[in-house]
């Protein structure tokens, strides 16, 4: 007697089922391990990058599976009481208007004046949530330091 040959099915990546290999930590998690990287001895990151290279160990400690982008880290930690956020600027001739803040992705307002003969000029644009404003010449953020005390500063 002849046996049948049976096809084999190949799975595929849609049949298998999702494993994740990463998971977004809260944002009171993120925060309480920001204020413990930070508050030891009044540290001070130059940037964005060293925070998160600092940060990503005490996190994972928490659990092995969580990942922090630099973006996410930022727009968490704005506003944060005890924290000081000190943004550099660097100005670029685009003269397009900006939607979103680059700073913290909030909305962004326009800053108007009333000239003489009563009509209304666009001098530049300000974030709703953060410190950030441009002029018509767009401000574009280039470093982002973290400290404790204070708030979000502005410098050029």
């Amino acid at each position: 007697m002849r046996e049948k040959a049976v096809a084999v099915r190949r799975t595929s990546a849609s049949d298998e089922p999702s494993i994740r290999k990463f998971r977004r930590p809260s944002v009171d998690v993120v925060q309480r391990a920001a204020l413990r990287v930070l508050g030891r001895d009044g540290r001070h990151f130059r940037s964005q990058r060293e925070l998160r290279s600092a940060l990503l160990p005490v996190l994972q400690r928490e659990d092995a599976l969580y990942r922090l982008g630099g973006a996410r880290l930022r727009r968490t930690l704005i506003g944060l009481p005890g924290l000081r956020l000190t943004v550099r600027y660097a100005e670029t001739g685009s003269r397009r208007p900006l939607q979103r803040c680059p700073v913290c992705f909030s909305k962004l307002q326009p800053i108007r004046n009333r000239t003489l003969y009563g009509d209304e000029v666009v001098l530049g644009y300000e974030c709703t949530h953060c410190a950030y404003w441009t002029h018509l010449r767009r401000r574009v953020p280039i470093r982002y330091g973290f400290s404790t005390g204070g708030s979000v500063t502005e410098t050029s």
